[in-house]
C-alpha cells in the first residue's frame, strides 16, 4: 500500500495546479476551490485502486471533482453563496494585481480586469450543469465525448447544455462583445 501512496502523492504533486484550476473554475472562489479539491482528492485516494495506470490522472480526478461539485450545488441550492474573495465595487483595499513583465498601459489592464470580473460573474450565475460543461469543454479543452463520460450524460446533452450556456454567457456579456 505504501507504493500506492507514493504513486498517488506523486501524481497529485505533478498535477496540483491543473486540478486547482479546474476546482477554481467550477466554484469561483479560492476557499471553495480548496475545499472541493481536498474532497475530490480524498475520494480519489479512496478509489485509487480503480485508477488505471497510463490513463489521464487529471481527467480522472476532474470527473470525481465535477460530480462532487454538482452534488454540493444540489444540496445547497437553497442557499445563496457569497464569495469572500470577490471585492466589493466600493472596496478600496483590493489585492494588488500581478502585472506581466511587459506591462500594458493601466487602461488596458483595467479593462481586461473588468471584463474577467464580469465573465467570472456570468459563469457563476450559470446553472451548475451548464457551468460544468463550459468548464470541461471550453476552458479545459475536453472533447464532447470526454465531457459526456464525466457528466454521465449523452453527448447530445453535452452539446445542448454547452449551446445554451454559451447563449446565456453571450447575453450576460453582450456589452463586452
Amino acid at each position: 500500500m505504501n507504493g500506492k501512496a507514493d504513486e498517488f502523492e506523486q501524481l497529485v504533486r505533478l498535477n496540483r495546479e491543473n486540478l486547482y484550476r479546474i476546482a477554481y473554475r467550477l466554484t469561483g472562489n479560492r476557499d471553495d476551490a480548496e475545499d472541493l479539491l481536498m474532497e475530490a482528492l480524498t475520494e480519489a485516494w479512496e478509489s485509487f485502486r480503480h485508477f488505471q495506470k497510463g490513463t489521464d490522472f487529471v481527467r480522472w480526478v476532474a470527473t470525481i471533482m465535477t460530480h462532487t461539485f454538482l452534488d454540493w450545488r444540489r444540496k445547497n441550492s437553497h442557499y445563496e453563496l457569497v464569495s469572500l474573495d470577490e471585492t466589493n465595487e466600493s472596496d478600496e483595499n483590493e489585492e494588488p494585481m500581478d502585472l506581466p513583465e511587459d506591462a500594458e498601459d493601466p487602461e488596458t489592464v483595467a479593462v481586461k480586469r473588468a471584463f474577467w470580473k464580469a465573465a467570472n460573474k456570468a459563469l457563476d450565475e450559470l446553472p451548475s450543469e451548464f457551468r460544468a460543461v463550459v468548464v470541461l469543454v471550453d476552458m479545459e479543452g475536453l472533447s464532447y465525448e470526454e465531457a459526456s463520460k464525466i457528466l454521465k450524460c449523452p453527448v447530445g446533452t453535452v452539446r445542448s447544455r454547452l449551446h445554451r450556456a454559451r447563449l446565456l454567457l453571450r447575453e450576460k456579456l453582450k456589452e463586452w462583445l
